[in-house]
């Protein structure tokens, strides 16, 4: 069985070309998260982001580094709700930068 395609055309079964998507998690020049900026909706309630999708939340663990020793600490983490949208942005990754304390 051969398909009789034309150059420079797709058969119909075949998917498209996924788009790349953006890192998740980045904040607006006004402080804001990124995606939140780019959706309608309410805090408590829900955001629908521009391209259709349902904003989802993702939970990011920053380390604390508290001892005296570089890049250490007592195994603390302050967590962080980031939203994203699962169409246009990657997930956050769970292990966030860590937070200094000196």
């Amino acid at each position: 069985m051969f398909l009789n395609i034309k150059e420079g055309e797709m058969p119909a079964n075949q998917p498209e070309e996924k788009k790349e998507k953006r890192k998740g998690g980045q904040l607006a020049k006004n402080g804001e998260w990124l995606v939140l900026t780019e959706s309608t909706g309410q805090e408590r309630v829900g955001y629908t982001h521009n391209c259709g999708e349902i904003v989802r939340a993702a939970q990011v663990a920053h380390p604390i580094w508290d001892s005296p020793f570089p890049c250490s600490g007592s195994g603390r983490c302050q967590y962080e709700t980031v939203p994203y949208c699962p169409k246009c942005e990657e997930k956050p990754d769970y292990h966030g930068s860590p937070i200094r304390m000196n």
